[in-house]
């Protein structure tokens, strides 16, 4: 993979970002708002199974029934369901001394516990799951239907058809001034080459890639916010290094201090007899060279070796296979490893060549560029074939990018380094497709898609996976707990019209609901405890909303009060008790008045409006 030198940032200011909520999260806080809400109802269905079986147990004189303690408890426990009516249920049911409770009583109890605890641990599993959750984001691709030409292709319109029976692009070899030259009238050819090997051409750049060097679309192509994938080429180069299988001059003391440094003689042994190629000069024992070495690369065709004068019009065909074979030959003029010299014929002692010979595979390649990382890489290659191979070949054997090649590994030769040969292999397959950048054109790219920022979840497996049974137990419990309420006693009670609001005819209401009434609200017990004076007490207690079953009244005698008061028996309790009329209040002196109820027993006269009440002073003595 290759980073591009582009900002990413940059890159990613065109994108259309999306961030999506985090789904889960609100589900939980959803699913436990609704159990905190549904627990209530579910705590009131309890109540209806309670009342059928304590309608039951109070109908059969031999089953266990409430004590009016375990009524109080399971009145705040149904009514309630708070931690503290809990905590007071089951400190009573932990005493080694009680009165026997019944099953009902128990049953209430496991259930509103089972509730409340059920409730609070989605509560707790959600709060959970919201500090542990955490987001990311991920590229999500869409695709675009517009036309992208970013990929490479050969064009035949530069070099001409291929035809074995005439050389490789022939269209452009042509002799220019007594020798055969490529591409002489064709200079932007040249320019556009050189711009894509100094990576300065803005349509067409080189990325080198897994020890190949692939052509990509430039900036100018504006691709850097897509994602696609092209076809393109590619050159692979691997190199041996002749040095080891060549004759050198025998200097023994030179060859002591630094083995392989004296001057290359012949090649023969590595197959190459005419390698190091020259047509002048000598190399003498004294170590004095004259011969005219050149850098070149030299193509090699079956027993025929080109490019030292015409390029490919050197072999009887310039038709190669591919991969092709090279054999590359560099001389760093009046250089030697003790530095640079002027002098002609310096006695060539530790000498600056390089012979190497070099496989060239020229591949079909399918590439793809990621937009988000800004990265190139190669899903697949093929070998082209040895026609289109031969085409792109021509420039090297003509001699373009030797220059090059001498500029990029002058320190590594220099310095004897050990990265000669891969900066060799790499120089040579970019400058290689370098100059194959004027033989190609633009086509439509595939899988073109544009990507897009969005925002996802992470979410802990624990907390998921316990939010989900939670709820699962808590839909299970909710269905029995609703069927075995609707199989509940539905007795009814019968109201005579006579004590109905509007006396206008009888009422029949359900003897399960007020049950269910008096199991979770206390108003039904405070109505029968202060029933009121209208005559209507006997009607509220069948009505079946708490609301109906409390007499209320701003009149004095309507209100209730709280403080020691004088028990049946003459003793003093703290308690509640009716409010005293404001006028048993004479002069400071507080007198006493007959019970209320007694007044309305003993049918007190009323004429009118008005209600005769006795004279205080006859009811009892002043209090001091």
């Amino acid at each position: 993979m290759t980073r591009e030198s582009s900002n990413l940032d940059e890159d990613l200011a065109a994108y259309q970002i999306h961030a999506e909520t985090l789904r889960i999260l609100t589900f939980s806080a959803l699913a436990s708002h609704l159990v905190s809400l549904t627990s209530a109802i579910l705590v009131t269905l309890l109540a209806y199974r309670a009342a059928t079986q304590w309608l039951h147990a109070s109908d059969n004189p031999d089953d266990v029934n409430l004590t009016p303690i375990q009524y109080g408890l399971l009145v705040r426990t149904l009514g309630s369901g708070s931690l503290m009516s809990i905590i007071n249920t089951l400190r009573y049911i932990s005493r080694s001394r009680r009165a026997s409770a019944p099953r009902f009583f128990k049953e209430a109890l496991v259930g509103v516990t089972g509730i409340y605890l059920l409730c609070h641990m989605v509560g707790l599993v959600d709060l959970w799951l919201h500090s542990s959750a955490r987001s990311i984001s991920v590229v999500r691709a869409t695709s675009v239907n517009s036309e992208a030409l970013y990929g490479i292709t050969y064009d035949d319109s530069r070099c001409g058809p291929f035809n074995n029976t005439e050389l490789p692009c022939q269209k452009l070899i042509y002799p220019y001034d007594g020798e055969i030259s490529y591409a002489h009238e064709e200079q932007w050819m040249y320019l556009e080459g050189y711009d894509a090997a100094a990576d300065i051409n803005p349509y067409t750049r080189l990325e080198y890639i897994n020890n190949t060097s692939i052509l990509v679309p430039g900036s100018a192509k504006n691709f850097k916010s897509q994602g696609f994938t092209f076809h393109t080429y590619g050159l692979r180069v691997e190199c041996a290094n002749l040095r080891d299988s060549c004759d050198r001059l025998s200097v023994p003391a030179i060859e002591n201090l630094v083995p392989g440094a004296t001057p290359v003689t012949n090649c023969s042994k590595a197959g190459y007899p005419r390698i190091p190629y020259y047509t002048s000069g000598e190399l003498k024992e004294s170590g004095l060279d004259t011969r005219n070495i050149e850098s070149l690369v030299l193509g090699i065709i079956g027993d025929e070796m080109g490019g030292m004068l015409h390029g490919t019009a050197d072999f009887s065909s310039g038709w190669t296979s591919n991969p092709a074979s090279t054999v590359v030959q560099l001389r760093w003029p009046n250089v030697t490893a003790h530095g640079e010299t002027v002098t002609p014929g310096v006695a060539y002692t530790n000498a600056l060549d390089l012979y190497v010979t070099c496989s060239m595979a020229y591949l079909d390649v399918v590439a793809q560029y990621d937009p988000i990382e800004a990265e190139w890489s190669i899903v697949a290659t093929d070998l082209s074939s040895p026609e289109l191979a031969s085409v792109f070949w021509t420039p090297m054997i003509f001699q373009l990018g030797t220059d090059d090649l001498l500029h990029d590994l002058k320190t590594y030769v220099m310095n004897r380094g050990s990265q000669t040969i891969d900066t060799l292999e790499s120089s040579m397959a970019k400058y290689g497709m370098a100059y194959v950048v004027p033989m190609t054109t633009f086509i439509a790219a595939s899988n073109v898609t544009s990507p897009q920022l969005v925002t996802l979840g992470l979410y802990p497996t624990a907390p998921t996976l316990i939010l989900i049974t939670c709820l699962y137990i808590y839909s299970l419990a909710s269905l029995v707990i609703f069927f075995v309420a609707c199989t509940g006693n539905n007795r009814t009670i019968f109201v005579p019209r006579q004590l109905t609001r509007k006396m206008e005819s009888d009422k029949e209401t359900s003897a399960l609901e007020v049950a269910q009434t008096w199991l979770t609200d206390p108003l039904p017990f405070i109505g029968t405890t202060f029933p009121g004076w209208d005559g209507r007490q006997a009607a509220r207690s069948a009505e079946s909303d708490p609301l109906r079953q409390v007499y209320d009244s701003d009149w004095e005698l309507g209100n209730v009060k709280i403080g020691l008061c004088r028990g049946s028996n003459g003793e003093m309790i703290f308690g509640l008790k009716h409010q005293s009329h404001s006028r048993s209040r004479r002069y400071g002196r507080v007198f006493q008045v007959v019970d209320e109820e007694s007044a309305f027993q003993d049918k007190v006269p009323i004429h009118g409006n008005v209600l005769v009440i006795p004279s205080l002073a006859a009811v009892g003595k002043a209090e001091s």
